[in-house]
């Protein structure tokens, strides 16, 4: 009897995977979150054509080449690794959330140099074929130094990011100025 229950519920099994493949539905795990990009870019990162990066008096503009590369104006295609940090700088930049928002309200009578906003890390501004999409100044990190000041022009007040989103943007920095 016990093994005519197994012999049955092998046949179900088998009989559920057959029904499967024939009707193309695979299960769904519905405890899964669907992923929601709530960076500070609406825009989708493949659609960032052209990356200006600033830091103190060093400028350099980067600009998608076919695929995934990217080269440096003036300098031509830059290193694999540096374009790989410099893809996923501008994913983060969609990607990842603020952790607050000082509203202008918040911040009135407060010294941006409290932010290390008066003189930026780091400027970042990404446009798309059609035009400018984000500007934005990376400034201290908080007290706790797991989050990073930054302020994002046409908009009022200052951003608390993740620490990470402005590592990559300084990383992809190293890797161009170079250092002195």
């Amino acid at each position: 009897m016990k093994r005519g229950l197994v012999i049955l519920a092998g046949l179900a099994a088998i009989g559920y995977l057959v029904a499967m493949v024939v009707t193309g539905a695979l299960p769904q795990n519905r405890q899964r979150v669907k992923f929601e990009a709530r960076g500070v870019m609406q825009l989708e990162p493949e659609r960032v054509v052209r990356v200006e990066l600033a830091r103190g008096a060093d400028r350099a503009v980067f600009v998608r080449g076919p695929g995934a590369g990217w080269t440096r104006e003036g300098a031509g295609p830059i290193a694999a690794p540096l374009a790989e940090r410099l893809s996923l700088a501008v994913q983060y930049m969609h990607t990842a959330g603020p952790l607050r928002v000082l509203e202008p309200a918040e911040l009135a009578g407060a010294d941006l140099r409290t932010f290390e906003l008066d003189r930026p890390a780091l400027t970042v501004g990404l446009h798309a074929d059609s035009g400018p999409v984000l500007r934005a100044q990376f400034g201290g990190r908080n007290p706790d130094d797991m989050a990073q000041y930054m302020t994002v022009e046409g908009r009022g007040g200052v951003v608390l990011m993740s620490r990470f989103v402005g590592e990559e943007w300084r990383a992809v920095a190293d890797g161009t100025f170079p250092t002195r």
